[in-house]
């Protein structure tokens, strides 16, 4: 699975995140315009590929980011970049690359912080994970 994270070293605590799904066998591609000498060693570890923009407010260069990736590493399977500022963003690249996404919608009740990550992982794992996938983890 390529799973294409954009902004992961924002917030901070993102590193986690990319941590899981490449434990979990996932190819973690990142995108951002932050070097990378200045990301988490955590984060780091956890990034198959990084490939830095100069602006992530370039809607083309993150283009260019993505097809290099999907040249690269073959279909990508889903776009992310956990930030409400970049949701059209996201939308247009998945658009753009003919990944297929959903949105949920989890409630007033629910915060933005790792306990509730922690949740939503099991719940979107289980929909993002192939068997293929499962297979190399086991």
């Amino acid at each position: 699975m390529n799973f294409v994270f954009i902004s992961p070293h924002f917030p901070h605590t993102y590193w986690q995140f990319c941590q899981w799904l490449y434990q979990n066998g996932v190819k973690v591609l990142g995108i951002a315009d932050a070097p990378y000498d200045s990301l988490q060693r955590e984060l780091k570890k956890s990034l198959t590929e990084y490939y830095r923009v100069n602006s992530l407010e370039n809607y083309d260069e993150v283009y260019r980011a993505v097809a290099y990736f999907a040249f690269r590493y073959g279909r990508i399977d889903w776009i992310e970049s956990n930030n409400e500022y970049w949701l059209e963003q996201d939308a247009r690249l998945r658009t753009d690359f003919n990944v297929p996404a959903w949105i949920d919608y989890w409630g007033y009740d629910s915060a933005h912080d790792w306990a509730w990550w922690r949740k939503q992982i099991v719940y979107f794992m289980d929909h993002l994970l192939t068997e293929e996938t499962v297979e190399y983890v086991i």
